[in-house]
């Protein structure tokens, strides 16, 4: 059985909607009092137009997961085989790859954000879910990937003994 989980569309356009009203913030500020040009307006005008930067890169992302949404690209598969997570770029961990899944809220300037780490034996191969963009509850995501994982070791285990 394959759990396909789809994006929070809310959440994206939520984002969307406040990256082009920094965006247009930005905008304003950068051609605002143009007339004189001094040191601390420049410097000034340069922090503004990184800032800028970030908003469009973080548009971008967002954009191409709104993109993804409504292509019907589910954000993640869960199956017997492993995980597949498609929220930014496709990436897949099987279940003998996973040590342990857990749950970790970062506190970031726009709040609290949930992120479920998936710990991979090879550290390099871990992978992390952001909970806050998936349409299903946390909590219950985390449940059923620790339940898939012990699955699947028992699974293994039963085979091996074979």
């Amino acid at each position: 059985m394959t759990l396909k989980i789809k994006f929070k569309r809310s959440e994206i356009l939520a984002n969307i909607l406040l990256n082009c009203v920094g965006l247009c913030i930005g905008c304003i500020m950068m051609f605002y009092n143009n007339t004189i040009i001094s040191v601390k307006i420049l410097i000034f005008k340069i922090i503004v137009f990184a800032g800028m930067t970030a908003f469009i890169l973080n548009l971008w992302l967002y954009m191409r997961r709104y993109i993804k949404s409504l292509n019907k690209v589910y954000a993640l598969e869960i199956d017997h085989l492993g995980i597949y997570n498609n929220i930014s770029k496709h990436t897949f961990l099987s279940w003998n790859e996973i040590s342990y899944c857990r749950m970790k809220t970062v506190q970031m300037s726009s709040g609290r954000h949930s992120k479920i780490m998936v710990h991979a034996y090879d550290s390099s191969r871990s992978m992390i879910i952001n909970a806050d963009l998936l349409d299903i509850d946390k909590n219950e995501l985390l449940d059923i990937l620790n339940q898939k994982k012990y699955l699947n070791k028992a699974f293994n285990s039963n085979n091996d003994s074979k």
